[in-house]
């Protein structure tokens, strides 16, 4: 009896593992693809206007997914008029962007 429940024990921990794992490479793969069609949709914004399909995409990318990949060596390549013309094109694509809002090691002015 005393084996079963060290047996149970031991494959709910086991699956807890594998779940945990999954859904990380599950959600990194959403992420890489919510990037992708970010940046595919948003190429032309760095010269003009953003299109409508490039403020769509805005909306609805989660900004974890964005966030996540924004390291301080990331950041330290950034200089802060490129982070105000980013949050300027995702505010005029209606999505509120709060000062002091972090995103990864950046902060927005």
């Amino acid at each position: 009896m005393g084996e079963k429940i060290v047996l149970l024990k031991s494959l709910i921990l086991l699956m807890l593992f594998f779940s945990f794992t999954f859904e990380t490479v599950v959600a990194e793969s959403y992420c890489h693809a919510q990037r992708r069609m970010l940046i595919n949709a948003c190429t032309s914004a760095i010269l003009r206007s953003p299109t409508a399909q490039c403020c769509l995409r805005i909306r609805s990318t989660p900004m974890w997914c964005v966030c996540s990949i924004v390291t301080p060596q990331l950041a330290a390549t950034i200089n802060i008029d490129k982070v105000k013309y980013a949050v300027g094109v995702i505010r005029h694509c209606g999505r509120p962007v709060a000062r002091g809002t972090k995103c990864g090691s950046l902060t927005v002015p």
